[in-house]
């Protein structure tokens, strides 16, 4: 319940009046949490992966609950359709499980899917893939497919329910912007969602005006939240109303002595920044072509303005040039904890994953051993400065590899680990998945499986960036 695209869905679905629309979660399938209903006595459900692992869950909640996880032998029975940014980003992985797949943003294809219900009368899908086939962003299996139009920044996505069942109990999401301002080669959702929208600030006070009443907290949900042009009144006209407001994330280059101040009316005394890299020339090669002074700066204002505790993302594993890069880094930490003088800094160490749509898609990703030497690098010089490390799986990272880069060998291989009980590795063996894939050096020879798609980035664009990114030095 804090992924905004699930309350877009259920909210978009059970407004149109004509379908019966529940909710179910990993942790409540094989029955919906509204009436406890088999999962599998439901014409079509629904799926928003953000994260690739996720994948996994799909399969298991369909398995769980008696419904044939092949597209083929189910027939439709019930139907399954896909979104969110990992399917956008590569669907083929679940190519021969999902009947449908949402491309993009969703405004447009769940309008789409709505409409082709309503027309074929209560109970009826039987065909409905047939007739969305050449529909933008919808995706039907053995037909071409593109991204659907970017959505009009007035019908952003907003929480459809409050529960205090969730990471943010009774706080209302609302996202203040989609896409973002930076170029970060790295990231998915900069590639699926440019360009950046801010939500009109008009619009926003229209919307909490109806439902001030009923709201005590509001969550500001964007990948780069300050970087609204309006950013202090958003925060102002909820604390007028005596509503609380919180921040999914902040961006350095964003802040200045206005918006701290904002931040610190808000009350908030933790916040999250993405460095990326302590290098700072490594952090313009990736396309995050900004310098330290920024983030000095930034850590001065946001600790003058109350900030206690200080979260930075770092990527590890992904760069040449290794050792220099970690003494970078150590002058970087070693900065920035005199500046936010004495509060609490965590790092936050995660490997580097290439991602579809984006010039990282070229990468050659590290191998085990060696991504877990390049963490302990950084991890040596964060306990070295007393800050607190969280490090991501390595084994996860690569799996989230194979996940990203692969094509339907991968999906049959989750649902070979889910139904017979093989392990991942084995899985992966008996369907011939090409392991070394997200490892191997690519190039303008290379296809990927997602390029039969009409994305959002072309491939030359793509690759003219990771070009560039190997003449600088620091991309092996």
């Amino acid at each position: 319940m804090s992924n905004l695209g699930f309350h877009f869905l259920f909210g978009e679905l059970s407004g149109s009046g004509g379908l019966r629309v529940e909710r179910a979660f990993r942790d409540t399938a094989p029955v919906t949490l509204e009436s406890g209903s088999p999962l599998s006595g439901f014409k079509v459900i629904f799926f928003s992966i953000s994260y690739e692992e996720d994948y996994i869950n799909l399969v298991r909640m369909l398995f769980e609950s008696g419904i044939e996880t092949s597209r083929e032998r189910r027939g439709g029975s019930p139907l399954i359709v896909a979104g969110g940014a990992a399917v956008s980003g590569n669907p083929f992985p679940l190519l021969d499980i999902a009947d449908l797949f949402c491309i993009g943003e969703g405004e447009a294809p769940i309008g789409a899917i709505k409409d082709a219900l309503a027309e074929m009368g209560p109970g009826e899908v039987e065909g409905l893939g047939d007739r969305l086939v050449g529909s933008k962003g919808i995706f039907v299996p053995g037909h071409g497919a593109s991204f659907a139009e970017r959505a009009s920044a007035d019908n952003f996505s907003k929480s459809a329910i409050l529960t205090p069942s969730t990471v943010f109990p009774e706080t209302l999401l609302a996202e203040s912007g989609r896409g973002c301002p930076g170029r970060c080669t790295f990231c998915l959702a900069r590639s699926l969602y440019h360009p950046f929208r801010p939500l009109p600030v008009a619009e926003f006070d229209r919307y909490i005006g109806r439902c001030a009443s009923q709201v005590g907290r509001v969550g500001l949900v964007s990948t780069s939240v300050a970087a609204h042009p309006e950013f202090e009144r958003l925060v102002d006209s909820l604390l007028e109303r005596e509503i609380s407001v919180s921040f999914s994330s902040l961006r350095a280059e964003d802040i200045d002595e206005s918006k701290a101040a904002a931040i610190s009316r808000a009350g908030t005394r933790s916040v999250s920044l993405a460095p990326e890299s302590g290098s700072e020339r490594v952090r313009f090669a990736i396309g995050k072509r900004v310098p330290d002074d920024t983030y000095m700066l930034a850590g001065d204002l946001l600790a003058a303005a109350g900030v206690r505790n200080f979260t930075l993302y770092f990527l590890a594993g992904a760069l040449a040039e290794e050792e220099r890069m970690v003494e970078e880094t150590k002058g970087f930490l070693k900065r920035f904890k005199a500046v936010v003088r004495g509060s609490r800094i965590s790092v936050h160490l995660n490997p580097l994953v290439p991602k579809p749509w984006t010039p990282m898609q070229y990468y050659a990703m590290p191998r085990a051993n060696d991504l877990e030497l390049s963490i302990e690098k950084i991890a040596a010089v964060c306990r070295e400065l007393g800050m607190r490390i969280r490090r991501k799986s390595t084994r996860s990272a690569l799996r989230q590899a194979l996940l990203s880069t692969g094509d339907s060998r991968v999906g049959d291989a989750i649902v070979r680990m889910v139904t017979d009980g093989t392990s991942w590795k084995k899985a992966l063996e008996m369907e011939k998945v090409d392991i070394d894939f997200p490892h191997e050096t690519k190039g303008r020879g290379t296809r990927f499986a997602w390029e039969a798609i009409e994305g959002p980035v072309s491939r030359d664009t793509l690759i003219d960036i990771y070009e560039r990114m190997g003449e600088s030095g620091v991309v092996s």
